[in-house]
């Protein structure tokens, strides 16, 4: 695993930062461009590895790619290739969201099986569950995915999938905008990314309706225009952030943040472990405010037992199933105990067990529960980091907690969503030292 990073904690981060675009929003509008001859042009882009690699991937199926300044103008007219590059689409699980639009495109889509993140099984059987409801069929060959769309469309089609997927509605949503029938998707996922591309797909000039909410009709054209587009701010990266600020009994002033349909289901959590939020204009303001605990009595907090809160991820407007991680490390510095869920993915809470070699006090009721007990202090030590982002997040925010050192093994995953995470928190004080043999 690469990457080794020696983290001097105890310090208060303090300062000014601008939360990344929203990643998940590119993992899908990037690909989105196959789905016109026109130029489509995006606007704030980090120079995340992800986005690399998308950008290579649509460079091999045909793609003209102008790349300066955080800009990105991508033109598809001369795609010419229906297969996307195994070597490349097997080293992340985005590669997946190529199908809808080159079904649309070329009514044939070969992907090999994705890589990412190791978060369970996560299959790909709601994706094949929603295409195969559209009439697209599909067959396993030599570590490819074969989807294929029927030759002749029906006028429309209704779409109920078995769950809320985020990337399996967008593949769905791509694939309905760049065909000339009518589709009508229910039980959709609906977070801030999934609206973002929709809209774009409005632009580009497919008719949609119900964008905000579980159920979505799209009237296809397989003429469509080009757009221009630019993501709003990553409110995992802002859930991050919030919690580096209360565990250091630090001030962060997150710019730009203040979108209340993106982060207003986060703060009532965050206000309920006592941390402080502030709305300056468009920018919030993270902070303690006293001491980290959870009102069991007066607050309305979910209870599981009684004095045991309990948090869990849910479809959108949930919680975020990405925040979860960095909760572990805010409920170990909140006294009282607190029962986390990770009923998502089967092996979403694994990295417990780095941060109990660190020094929380975590027990594992079994691999989709645990609960946690604070406040402790973390011992430091040499930890190699999970391959998985949002756990790598975590143990390097609870490094930064406590004056102790700590070197954690496997950092630069943080650089698949995070690119410049390093320069960004040493920017509001931490101490961060480069130890690569």
């Amino acid at each position: 695993m690469n990457g080794v990073l020696r983290i001097t904690g105890g310090k208060k981060l303090e300062g000014v930062v601008t939360p990344i675009p929203n990643k998940n929003s590119l993992v899908a509008v990037l690909p989105a461009a196959i789905l016109t001859d026109k130029t489509v042009v995006y606007k704030n882009i980090s120079n995340t590895s992800d986005v690399t690699k998308i950008i290579q991937i649509l460079k091999l199926l045909g793609a003209e790619v102008d790349q300066s300044d955080g800009e990105i103008k991508i033109n598809c007219s001369g795609l010419k290739y229906h297969k996307v590059d195994a070597t490349l689409g097997g080293q992340l699980r985005a590669s997946l969201m190529f199908a809808g639009p080159l079904l649309a495109r070329f009514g044939v889509a070969e992907i090999p099986l994705p890589g990412g993140c190791d978060l369970g099984m996560r299959s790909i059987s709601a994706h094949l569950d929603s295409f195969r409801k559209a009439g697209i069929s599909f067959k396993y060959v030599d570590g490819y995915v074969k989807f294929t769309a029927p030759k002749k469309l029906e006028k429309s089609y209704d779409v109920w999938q078995l769950e809320a997927s985020v990337t399996a509605t967008e593949n769905l949503f791509m694939y309905a905008a760049g065909t000339e029938a009518e589709f009508t998707i229910s039980d959709a996922a609906c977070e801030p990314h999934v609206n973002e591309l929709l809209k774009m797909l409005e632009t580009m000039g497919a008719e949609v309706c119900g964008i905000g909410s579980n159920i979505v009709k799209i009237k296809g054209n397989n003429k469509l225009k080009g757009a221009s587009y630019e993501p709003g701010p990553d409110f995992v990266d802002i859930a991050g952030l919030i919690v580096a600020a209360a565990v250091t009994n630090g001030k962060i002033r997150i710019k730009g943040a203040n979108v209340p349909g993106i982060v207003n289901g986060m703060i009532n959590w965050f206000e309920l472990f006592n941390v402080k939020i502030e709305r300056d204009g468009a920018d919030l303001i993270a902070s303690r405010d006293g001491e980290l605990v959870i009102d069991t009595i007066n607050s309305g907090v979910p209870l599981a037992a009684p004095g045991l809160p309990k948090l869990y991820p849910r479809p959108w407007p949930g919680f975020p199933v990405d925040a979860i991680p960095v909760m572990a490390v805010l409920a170990s510095k909140t006294r009282g105990r607190l029962l986390l869920k990770n009923w998502m993915y089967e092996s979403g809470l694994e990295f417990v067990r780095e941060l109990n070699a660190m020094g929380a006090d975590i027990f594992v009721s079994d691999p989709e529960r645990v609960i946690i007990t604070g406040p402790v202090k973390f011992k430091g030590g040499v930890i190699v980091s999970p391959g998985v982002i949002q756990a790598c997040k975590a143990i390097f925010i609870a490094a930064l907690c406590d004056p102790v050192v700590t070197e954690i093994h496997g950092v630069d995953i943080l650089k698949r969503r995070y690119p410049n995470v390093f320069e960004t928190y040493t920017s509001l004080g931490a101490v961060i030292e480069r130890v690569d043999d």
